[in-house]
């Protein structure tokens, strides 16, 4: 069993939408060139579409039935606030049973069974203990989207070694330049291009900027408002299946080292990923 939390180190900001990389096809993951937001608040969805471009439309999440709103926006840049604690980068691994571990290079959480149902524990890091990487990193960041009604943060979620190594020293060094509050900020993506293997994979990776520089960081400027850093935890560990849409290929080899269920595949002649489409060429 997991240690309990002390009362006051429990809490959290709510979570107000989603900010996705990309859209789910028949095939496959597929990436876009701007934003994409999804939440159960209509109206919070149309003032970004009124901000951002993109039109309005009913979304459904895979595996519910609760009815939400997305809209794929015009935009590739957008300006947020980032508030304390906005970025964490864990190691994780998830089957189509959900996550089964979630790690931060020294002990992982793991879903056990219990009298009482599902639980989570921490045990020794198992990749360490295996000699092999099973896991990938998984990078959240939290945002506030200024022009936008306030329902909580807007959140990002990115799977690869790009955002994991970029996007957390970015935020720290906004985080020390202007000490505790709002950093006012710019959310970018960015496409990049890999050869490896004979194959060109093209992918976005998401970007934080600023327009201040640094000396006039430290003058005060680009900050939004004074806010307390709320304790920071690690996420809830999820039983269920989510899809994590960044950096994701759009062109070359489209395949998985775990074939998804109902999907025909066959061996790839390449090597990686292991499984292709039955009828890629």
């Amino acid at each position: 069993m997991k240690p309990i939390k002390a009362i006051q180190d429990l809490g959290r900001t709510p979570e107000h939408g989603r900010i996705r990389l990309g859209v789910k096809t028949e095939r496959a993951m597929k990436s876009l060139d701007t934003f994409r937001f999804t939440s159960p608040d209509k109206e919070a969805i149309e003032q970004i579409a009124n901000a951002h471009g993109g039109s309005v439309s009913s979304w459904t999440p895979p595996k519910s039935k609760q009815q939400q709103w997305e809209v794929i926006t015009t935009s590739s840049e957008i300006r947020v606030f980032l508030p304390p604690n906005s970025i964490d980068v864990w190691y994780e691994q998830w089957s189509a049973g959900g996550c089964q571990r979630r790690c931060d290079g020294v002990s992982a959480d793991v879903p056990v069974k219990t009298p009482d149902g599902m639980d989570t524990d921490s045990v020794p890091c198992l990749c360490s203990l295996e000699q092999s990487m099973v896991c990938s990193p998984y990078t959240r960041l939290r945002v506030v989207l200024p022009e936008i009604r306030f329902g909580g943060v807007w959140r990002l979620e990115s799977k690869g070694w790009n955002a994991a190594n970029e996007m957390p020293g970015m935020a720290g060094m906004l985080g020390q330049l202007q000490s505790i509050g709002l950093a006012e900020a710019m959310l970018s993506l960015e496409k990049r291009t890999k050869v490896s293997g004979g194959q060109t994979r093209h992918f976005v990776v998401p970007r934080l900027s600023m327009d201040t520089s640094p000396e006039e960081l430290l003058e005060g400027k680009g900050l939004a408002s004074a806010l307390d850093s709320p304790p920071r935890s690690a996420p809830v560990l999820e039983l269920e299946a989510e899809v994590i849409e960044a950096e994701i290929v759009t062109e070359g080899c489209v395949g998985w080292d775990i074939p998804p269920a109902g999907v025909a595949v066959k061996k790839n002649p390449n090597g990686s990923p292991k499984w292709i489409p039955a009828d890629a060429k």
